[in-house]
């Protein structure tokens, strides 16, 4: 009882009046403080849990089933919906390629069209030479503004 011991001292010291040295400090060392906290305040009791009834077990059984069977819902949705897109892309690529082939087709038409042309080049080269002769046609000539004349005016006053 380290306690008891401090408070005699105490006592011992504000009773008499002269002044005795005694061996033991007036305070408390750190292994008396230790000491002195009991464990039983250090660390609080620890309460078992409270165990589940059979219907909150079930409750929660029904949650959890619950649980997996939206997330395996979503799962196949989002499969679905990627497999959707994927479907959709490809159309896309398709019709490109098929507008991309009838491009292809058509230059060609216009290709075969050309070098299947039997004209003699002399009936192009006189065509040609006649489009160069003609002047080309000249635009009618807009009138020209001419900037009017500022004209001083004088000053008129009457003197009554």
């Amino acid at each position: 009882m380290p306690r008891a011991k401090k408070a005699e001292t105490e006592l011992a010291i504000l009773t008499s009046s002269p002044i005795e040295e005694s061996n033991e400090p007036l305070q408390a060392s750190k292994e008396e403080k230790e000491e002195e906290i009991p464990t039983a305040l250090c660390d609080p009791p620890v309460k078992p849990k409270k165990k589940a009834s059979e219907k909150q077990l079930e409750a929660m059984a029904l949650g959890r089933l619950k649980r997996f069977e939206l997330i395996d819902m979503r799962k196949k949705q989002a499969q679905i919906d990627r497999e959707n897109e994927k479907k959709q892309l490809e159309e896309k690529i398709v019709q490109k390629a098929i507008s991309i082939k009838k491009k292809e087709i058509k230059k060609s038409l216009v290709l075969d069209e050309i070098s299947d042309d039997e004209t003699p080049i002399e009936e192009i080269k006189t065509a040609v030479k006649a489009k160069k002769q003609q002047p080309p046609p000249k635009p009618p000539p807009q009138p020209q503004q001419t900037p009017k004349a500022i004209e001083a005016k004088k000053p008129s006053f009457l003197f009554v």
